[in-house]
């Protein structure tokens, strides 16, 4: 009797299961084959992933480029257009709650191409609080605000966002929600390479050859730390015993035929650590150069100057405010959901000083207000970032700051002749119109003096003399009377001495 084949028998869940696996291996590969490959040069060439490049920033000098940089911006202010309202006060309560981790969060897109916010918010039956005062207000906000591991992420051409499969428990690549929960950060992509360009690939090389200059300065130092002593003797095997005692006693006879040399790296032509600190060097400078864009020690050693150091805080802020408008965006999304969430109209931010007092624009305006141009309410709202009410309108009865009581006159010869400004000639003219004052003689000061014992007595005896003078002729002619007084009385005390 024949046997059944087993293998023909060996229908059921198994087979099943098995198309089923066949199908997700296939979908896998497919998977693979249709993903858009990293088009990073640097990279392909190193074998290493994105998400990697992290471990540049266990890097000294890499670390501390890096922090200053993200210093100056979480550093930058921040303001919200409009400004006024609960709901401003809201926001700006929950930025800067929040301010350090979207800031450094979002900038992380410069070193690594692109960067994914995940925010999670506050159910409506347990909102959060608002507290000021006596009052307290409820909304919802950020529970939390944070960065997720980017190689969990892969940005689309197409500006979507997918979360892969391996991250998700719906075993499947699923297209973020970049409104409310998911936020992506992109530095400089393009249709070709969604993934940004990546700061750190251009440092990697840097990075990695220090790391390899490193490794040998140590063993190098390890090596030609201690002298290394070379021996020349009949007896090999007592040289060598005298030569490992050398090192600890540093003392070692010799016979007169045996001699013993140092072997050092300058003696071996290698320069000692020349070479190395040189490449260190120009290694560093590299560092700085790509990420703060230049310092004052790279290319002025021993030398520097003012305006080379007005040139690296410009390099700077420059790259300050390139920081900012990568970021922008981002944060202006994530206050649009919150907004949107709680039905608020819509609030701007405005990150750093880009509506600041400009020192050369603002003596500008102040030139051309005195040369008599009107500037409008309009000019100062766009140009220093103003709100509507911050500017007055000039009342109309308003007293001018300078006197325009001089009539406009075409040309004026004597203005001209004396080199005088509209200002000093109208002074002239006001005096020129005023009647002039008559003064005493000198006998009659004389008398007056001799006839009056006190101040109050020649004040008295003057008014008697002129009893229809004005009030600044009075006044012109006592003064002259006291002082002739005073040095008639200086003279005659002088002659008694």
């Amino acid at each position: 009797m024949a046997k059944k084949d087993k293998k023909k028998e060996s229908n059921g869940p198994q087979s099943v299961g098995g198309h089923l696996y066949s199908q997700q291996a296939e979908m896998a590969f497919l998977n693979f084959l249709t993903r858009m490959p990293d088009l990073d040069e640097v990279l392909r060439k190193a074998g290493v992933p994105r998400h990697r490049l992290s471990v540049l920033m266990y890097d000294e000098e890499i670390y501390q480029c890096i922090e200053k940089r993200q210093d100056k911006l979480e550093s930058a202010p921040f303001r919200l257009e409009p400004s006024e309202g609960l709901a401003a006060q809201i926001i700006s309560s929950e930025l800067k709650k929040w301010w350090s981790e979207l800031v450094l969060g979002t900038q992380d897109a410069r070193w690594y191409g692109y960067s994914v916010l995940e925010a999670v918010y506050s159910k409506p039956e347990n909102p959060s609080l608002f507290i000021e005062g006596p009052n307290i207000t409820t909304f919802i906000g950020w529970q939390w605000v944070g960065k997720k591991p980017m190689q969990w992420f892969e940005p689309k051409n197409d500006g979507r966002l997918m979360l892969l499969q391996n991250y998700n428990d719906q075993r499947r690549d699923i297209d973020c929600n970049q409104q409310f929960k998911h936020f992506l950060t992109q530095c400089k992509p393009s249709f070709e390479n969604p993934y940004g360009e990546a700061l750190f690939s251009r440092l990697y090389w840097l990075w990695f050859f220090k790391n390899g200059t490193t490794k040998y300065w140590a063993k190098f130092v390890e090596r030609f730390g201690n002298p290394i002593l070379k021996g020349k003797s009949k007896n090999v095997p007592a040289m060598l015993k005298a030569l490992l005692n050398a090192h600890a006693s540093s003392v070692l006879s010799l016979n007169p035929d045996e001699d013993v040399d140092i072997v050092s790296a300058s003696s071996n032509g290698n320069g000692g650590s020349t070479a190395f600190e040189s490449f260190d060097k120009k290694i560093e400078r590299s560092i700085q150069k790509l990420v703060l864009g230049q310092t004052l020690t790279s290319g002025t050693d021993g030398a520097g100057s003012r305006a080379l150091g007005e040139v690296h805080l410009e390099v700077q802020n420059n790259k300050v405010d390139a920081d900012i408008r990568m970021i922008t965006s981002t944060i202006q999304a994530m206050i649009d959901a919150i907004c949107a969430l709680n039905n608020w109209e819509r609030h701007i931010i405005v990150i750093g000083d880009e509506k600041s007092l400009n020192a050369s624009k603002a003596d500008r305006d102040v030139k051309l207000k005195n040369a008599g141009a009107n500037l409008t309410n309009q000019y100062f709202l766009r140009e220093y970032g103003l709100q509507d009410g911050d500017v007055a309108d000039a009342p109309q009865n308003a007293v001018p700051s300078q006197f325009k009581a001089l009539p406009q006159r075409a040309f004026s010869f004597a203005a001209s002749t004396k080199k005088l400004s509209p200002e000093q000639q109208e002074v002239e003219e006001l005096t020129d119109g005023q009647r002039s004052i008559d003064l005493l003689e000198q006998k009659q000061v004389n008398e007056l003096i001799q006839s009056s014992e006190t101040p109050e007595d020649l004040a008295f005896n003057l008014m008697r003399l002129m009893p229809g003078a004005s009030e600044s002729q009075f006044t012109a002619n006592l003064e002259m009377a006291l002082y002739a007084a005073d040095v008639l009385g200086y003279v005659m005390a002088s002659g008694d001495k």
